[in-house]
């Protein structure tokens, strides 16, 4: 028998009770029989060392607890063609430093050691967060490794296991040797690989040069071409893609404005090689070029990337004409724009026939349909709905099959333009912010054969969850993936993938909040250029990059489950369980080890070990979610305040829990919603007012 908790909404915030967001619900024998624990001290543990591991989603900070359960080794699960990670936590009883070495699963089975780094965070971006010392970069560890600890305090390993397609599935072994103790990690490796098409479109900002300067890479010699490859590569195995997929080369340039050769008259040619259009679309779209000769191997086994941007504006004013001022010797002017609302103007008849050339050219190049065109940046008032509705009529008139794209939530003022009905958006980008809708994206989708796609900015409060704020909870990295599956949305973006004009590693707090500007950090920790090689050509990646990759993996395992993409209106094999992470557009489930569980058991029946995947409950966070099934009472009135003692209604004892935050000592508060002042949220009302459909104001009952 189990107690649900249904979302309450308030003030744009969410109720908690004990488990976190999800729900409440009595601990039954099934946890024990059908999840594992992941977090636990370990046997090996010595009187000079505490040995602890937990999942991936759980950050460990220097005073994180080791934990109270026990066990003798690490377990690690994971698909064909994945990569996964594991922790392994030293707590030393006296400062020193200890070697570390990894014997190594076998059967092409490679790991890559990281020592968890932390960041000073001077200032915390939410009440989420805790200032002080803060676990993010990956600092990349070579085996042998002598790695520093200080007594009484945490030092954590990161470990990222990759199996390949093709290696045979079952039960390996391998040991971490710290210190000169061994600790065995078990690693399952599933009956099936995760596609090797990555299934979840991306745009991330990422600067190729800034890669190329910090690690000291100079000139257009091979190891320059190395390195765009490198990077390219690091992307893809994350399951991301870059804005300039291309890059250096490429088919349009500033303002979709032609960057390989057009006459004027309708044709495009590509005379450039590696540095035009279609040497590099045949690798990284393909994934078959060799650029001329440049490489020997095919790209990614073969799968280049899913989508690219061909073409996109110059400015962030949609309300702007942000094509090339001047085009095949015609200047621009105001009377080729919207408000002219002339499309027959010299200027436009030139345009718009490059527009259709282009579609032509992709189309007969094959890449069509791997094409967008990003046209505008968050229109936010009628002139520049006027401009991007407009715009889009034309751009369709002349190439229908072109997708375009817009950063906005799908909005009425620009599908339902009363003027330029023939408007027509592909893939619409939405903050995930206040006013986003996963209902109104879902329609579009369902009626329009429009895509959704997601980005986070600084703005992205909770109760929403942010993957690039360093300072929440590691599950948070983790979500994305759950939450395109949940909503149907196919896609994710990023503005600020690494951008390292203020050093992260001093500087990791931007417009408020810690992390916006970067998910990788530069290879030196004062942010200086590294010789070329110095580091043995390693990123150092964030926790919240690797579990961002995670997430995006999990996407994959739900994939395989139903079959295919999640379809609008449909329910697949994959949403009960997805259900259980994500409860709505703002309301979501914590809780690492249930995520981690979750994807095991999924993948266990992907497998074909279990006929049924076992229903699973979060942990409990609190002792009043181990009672007796029943129902919760509550009333939102200040507690200390007027009426004293019991509140009793109807034959019932409601708990007084005002509008304090969530804490577990309670085991109950609200996830504000960082939107609304202090000072405006909800405040602790006063005595009880009767209300004839509901009984007291502000009383509620959850079950």
């Amino acid at each position: 028998m189990k107690i649900r908790m249904s979302f309450s909404r308030v003030a744009g915030s969410l109720l908690a009770l004990g488990f976190g967001l999800a729900h409440v619900a009595q601990v039954n024998d099934s946890w024990a029989d059908d999840s594992e624990v992941y977090t636990q001290k370990l046997s090996q543990s010595t009187a000079g060392y505490d040995f602890w591991t937990t999942t991936p989603g759980e950050k460990v900070f220097k005073d994180s607890p080791v934990p109270g359960a026990v066990g003798d080794e690490v377990k690690v699960y994971i698909a064909q063609n994945e990569t996964e990670p594991f922790q392994i936590v030293i707590r030393p009883s006296a400062t020193g430093s200890v070697v570390v070495s990894f014997s190594g699963f076998g059967s092409g089975i490679s790991t890559e050691m990281h020592q968890v780094k932390y960041v000073n965070l001077t200032q915390t971006t939410d009440y989420l967060g805790r200032t002080g010392p803060n676990p993010d970069p990956l600092w990349p560890l070579e085996d042998g490794a002598t790695v520093a600890v200080t007594a009484n305090e945490n030092t954590a390993l990161w470990f990222s296991v990759s199996a390949p397609s093709g290696v045979p599935p079952g039960d390996y072994l391998a040991d971490v040797t710290v210190g000169g103790v061994n600790i065995p990690v078990h690693l399952h490796v599933f009956d099936f690989a995760i596609p090797e098409d990555v299934h979840v479109k991306s745009q991330m900002n990422f600067s190729y040069q800034t890669i190329l300067t910090r690690y000291g890479v100079t000139g257009f010699s091979a190891n320059y071409w190395l390195y765009v490859d490198r990077m390219k590569q690091f992307l893809i195995d994350h399951r991301l893609t870059p804005k300039s997929v291309l890059w250096p080369g490429g088919l349009t340039t500033s303002g979709a404005a032609p960057l390989i050769d057009y006459d004027c008259s309708g044709t495009l040619t590509d005379p450039y090689g590696i540095w035009g259009f279609v040497d590099p679309a045949e690798r990284y779209l393909a994934g078959t070029g060799l650029m001329d000769g440049t490489f020997a191997e095919t790209f990614n086994q073969g799968a280049g990337f899913p989508s690219f941007m061909a073409a996109t504006f110059q400015d962030n004013d949609p309300s702007a004409d942000q094509r090339p001022s001047l085009f095949c010797g015609l200047t621009r002017s105001s009377a080729d724009w919207y408000s002219a609302d002339n499309p027959s103007s010299p200027y436009n008849q030139k345009w718009f026939q490059y527009i259709t050339a282009m579609e032509g050219y992709l189309s007969g190049l094959g890449y069509l349909d791997m094409a967008y065109y990003y046209i505008a940046n968050e229109p936010q008032d009628q002139a520049d709905y006027d401009a991007v509705a407009w715009y889009s009529q034309e751009l369709k008139a002349a190439a229908p099959n072109l997708k375009l794209a817009v950063s906005e939530e799908p909005r009425p003022e620009i599908y339902d333009h009363p003027t330029y009905t023939g408007v027509k958006i592909d893939i619409w980008l939405a903050h995930l912010g206040i006013h986003l809708r996963p209902e109104s994206a879902l329609e579009r989708l369902q009626s329009h054969d429009e895509e959704t796609w997601f980005y986070f900015l600084n703005s992205t409060y909770l109760p929403r969850f942010n993957a690039f704020t360093i300072d929440h909870p590691g599950a948070e990295a983790k979500f994305s993936g759950w939450y395109l599956w949940k909503h149907r949305l196919r896609g994710l973006a990023y503005y600020r993938f690494n951008d390292w004009g203020a050093n992260p590693w001093a500087n990791p707090l931007q417009n408020n909040q810690n992390g916006e500007a970067f998910m990788l950090y530069p290879p030196s920790e004062d942010n200086s250029n590294i010789a070329y090689g110095a580091n043995g050509h390693r990123f150092v990646p964030s926790i919240r990059l690797e579990l961002l990759r995670d997430g995006l993996e999990d996407y994959e395992y739900f994939y395989l489950l139903s079959g295919g993409q999640p379809q609008p209106g449909v329910i697949n094999a994959a949403d009960p369980w997805v259900d259980r992470i994500i409860g709505g557009a703002q309301a979501f489930n914590r809780d690492a080890e249930m995520m981690y569980n979750l994807r095991r058991l999924i993948g266990l029946k992907i497998s074909g070990d279990i006929s049924t995947i076992p229903d699973i409950e979060p942990q409990s966070a609190h002792p009043r979610s181990d009672g007796l099934p029943g129902d919760y009472y509550l009333n939102f009135q200040d507690p200390i305040g007027e009426p004293t003692g019991a509140v009793i209604y109807d034959g019932h004892t409601y708990m007084k829990i005002g509008n304090a935050l969530y804490n577990s000592t309670d085991g109950y508060g609200w996830m504000r919603s960082a939107d609304v002042p202090p000072a405006k949220f909800l405040p602790a009302l006063g005595p009880v007012v009767r209300c004839r459909a509901h009984g007291p104001l502000a009383q509620q009952h959850h079950r």
